[in-house]
């Protein structure tokens, strides 16, 4: 990648989701738009999120996963063997109450052709000169969010999912993309699958010549948490994974699990999750800054990036936004501490 500064800062992806593009679509459904009309307003949603990113500060962007219906039903809906008519099934294993309507696995999933992520990096691409990265939701997360009928284990259809998957990745460094995160948020509710999760893994990102990250969480819907489990339970299988980066929230565990990086040694990346997604109430710079000094006692300054814990889709846009200020002027602070150079905030 091109040069970047020390402490680096991202997003993990999903951003604010604008209520009047949900009704756009549902207007255009009944014909109300044409598709053309459609695809401006799309692009619109996705330059403004780009605004807000360049704005913020942010290093490293993403086109805020505005396209997709959903991050996960993007994929399913575009893959053959999935119906998406679906069955409600609870989504975590805190709250059974959570529940969603998950699509239903009727057949061998197979490969039906682009899901388009090419283009919708190209796009991004064209109207950025920030650094970009696009976020793919991983196969066990596409799994896990279905009922399968089909395959007799859940592993059979997640390396299926991951060998289609493997063909859009290639596609997106073909289009020009050199930065891919591979979204597997719910890693941390099955940790007795870590070793053939991994295998799964490492089997998506065979031949893909791009800096690969995965991240990982304990869910978010509508910015609560839903899973039970640590992540000391993922380690030091985690490591295994032919990643370049391994992205997680801290936030929200008040630090919790940094410490596996110095009990596990890695050379890998570590993007420090610094904004809590499920707490409305905006950081202040200071408290970012504090957060990204306790991450230093465990992670070298020169493999540490910097993020929200999670997407920010469920929230209001100016919310998300002034997060994002914050994590970048929280971060400047800490560069400028590391440096030895005074600063002060541009509030």
């Amino acid at each position: 990648m091109k040069h970047l500064p020390l402490l680096p800062t991202t997003v993990i992806g999903s951003y604010s989701f604008p209520s009047w593009l949900g009704k756009v679509r549902d207007m255009a459904r009944t014909g109300a738009f044409t598709k053309a009309e459609l695809d401006e307003a799309n692009d619109n949603a996705v330059k403004s999120v780009i605004k807000d990113h360049e704005a913020a500060g942010v290093d490293i962007i993403t086109d805020g996963e505005i396209r997709r219906e959903t991050m996960v039903n993007f994929f399913s809906a575009r893959i053959d063997g999935f119906d998406m008519t679906g069955k409600m099934k609870p989504i975590g294993n805190l709250d059974p109450s959570i529940q969603m309507l998950d699509p239903v696995v009727r057949s061998q999933v197979k490969y039906r052709g682009s899901l388009g992520m090419d283009e919708h990096f190209r796009f991004l691409a064209a109207h950025t000169s920030a650094h970009t990265k696009v976020c793919v939701t991983g196969p066990q997360m596409l799994a896990k969010r279905a009922t399968n009928e089909y395959y007799k284990t859940d592993k059979e259809l997640i390396f299926d999912l991951a060998d289609i998957l493997n063909i859009e990745l290639k596609g997106l460094v073909t289009a020009g993309c050199d930065f891919i995160q591979i979204d597997e948020p719910i890693w941390v509710g099955y940790p007795q699958d870590m070793p053939w999760l991994v295998e799964a893994f490492n089997k998506l990102t065979n031949g893909v010549k791009a800096k690969i990250a995965i991240h990982v969480c304990y869910g978010n819907y509508q910015l609560k948490k839903l899973f039970t489990g640590q992540y000391a339970e993922l380690f030091p299988a985690m490591l295994d994974t032919n990643a370049d980066q391994i992205s997680m929230e801290f936030a929200v565990s008040d630090g919790v699990g940094l410490e596996l990086f110095k009990q596990y040694p890695t050379t890998k990346e570590v993007v420090v999750g610094v904004i809590d997604v499920k707490d409305e109430k905006i950081e202040t710079p200071e408290i970012v800054a504090t957060r990204i000094r306790r991450a230093l006692e465990f992670i070298p300054k020169e493999k540490m990036y910097i993020s929200p814990d999670c997407g920010m889709k469920f929230m209001p846009r100016a919310r998300a936004y002034a997060k994002l200020k914050a994590m970048v002027e929280g971060t400047r602070i800490v560069r400028a501490e590391l440096s030895g150079v005074s600063t002060t905030l541009d509030l």
